[in-house]
């Protein structure tokens, strides 16, 4: 398995929401220096407007590092959304084309509905905004209907997708996003079960995350990685959630990557931030962490 950092953790580092090449080269410094093999580029940086030419320079300070890009993730993408789905269909489309100038080989999609600026998220309550729980008939085949175009669109040009489970979104639970990807049917399409992301779907998760990655797993074709702790409060019947670093919170990795091996999984990890104070200083812990799970010595490069 390699490892991977989550360029989301960055975004509130830049001068703009979109970083200066400078700022791209100072970043990826720092990621090669601290033992990552590459990164996973957020759309919290705009990166499906970049042309052809702003992409070759990104991936080219990458590789200079050391880098790779293997995969661009695409945040708040719901397709079933009645004002929201075709734009972000399009907004996808135009994904895979940045994908490819990258050279990464996954585009990994999560089916939330976007956060409203200056508005918390609903979260740990007993239903969910876009969730699977509400969510039609109709929800469900479009959003398969759309993925299923990607997924055809890319493989023309060897990408595949990943569908991240993901809290406000329809693909928030093991089995709805296993019953999106069985609709979708085609073999570049796989999961990225991002475990906490199920966790804080609702105030009672209807699953411990131990079966949602059991079932995910041997789908699975990349990894986001991350914790919380849940403290739930039955009296209002709603869920709270710290955030944690990877090996603090309420999901064991140890047993986690248990399960991944166990399925065959050899693929990316990427270390997306959760907790409190400097993002790098946390994913460098994370890192050093899941190496130490791996059998590799911190600091060394995973083969």
């Amino acid at each position: 398995m390699k490892i991977a950092f989550h360029l989301h953790a960055a975004r509130l580092h830049w001068h703009t929401p979109t970083p200066t090449h400078q700022e791209q080269a100072d970043i990826f410094d720092w990621i090669g220096r601290e033992g990552f093999d590459g990164v996973d580029i957020s759309d919290s940086w705009a990166f499906d407007r970049l042309d052809e030419e702003a992409a070759g320079l990104t991936r080219q300070l990458a590789t200079e590092r050391g880098l790779e890009i293997p995969t661009v993730s695409c945040m708040g993408k719901t397709l079933c959304h009645p004002t929201l789905g075709e734009a972000n269909f399009q907004a996808l489309q135009r994904a895979l084309d940045t994908a490819g100038w990258l050279g990464a080989g996954i585009v990994n999609i999560a089916l939330s509905v976007p956060r409203t600026p200056g508005v918390v998220p609903v979260m740990g309550a007993a239903s969910s905004p876009g969730g699977s729980v509400e969510a039609t008939e109709t929800d469900f085949s479009l959003t398969a209907q759309r993925l299923r175009k990607l997924a055809q669109q890319g493989q023309a040009r060897g990408l595949n997708l990943s569908v991240e489970l993901h809290d406000r979104g329809l693909a928030d639970t093991s089995s709805s996003l296993l019953r999106i990807l069985d609709e979708i049917n085609e073999p570049n399409v796989g999961a990225n079960p991002d475990l906490c992301n199920g966790y804080r779907a609702y105030g009672v998760p209807s699953e411990s995350w131990q079966e949602a990655l059991h079932k995910l797993a041997p789908r699975t074709n990349i990894w986001h990685v991350n914790n919380i702790q849940r403290v739930y409060f039955p009296e209002i019947n709603r869920a709270a959630f710290v955030e944690r670093s990877l090996g603090e919170g309420d999901v064991d990795y140890r047993s986690a990557l248990k399960i991944m091996r166990s399925t065959g999984f050899d693929g990316w990890v990427v270390i997306e931030y959760k907790g409190t104070g400097d993002p790098f200083e946390t994913l460098s812990k994370g890192r050093r962490y899941l190496a130490s799970l791996l059998d590799a010595q911190p600091g060394q490069r995973q083969s």
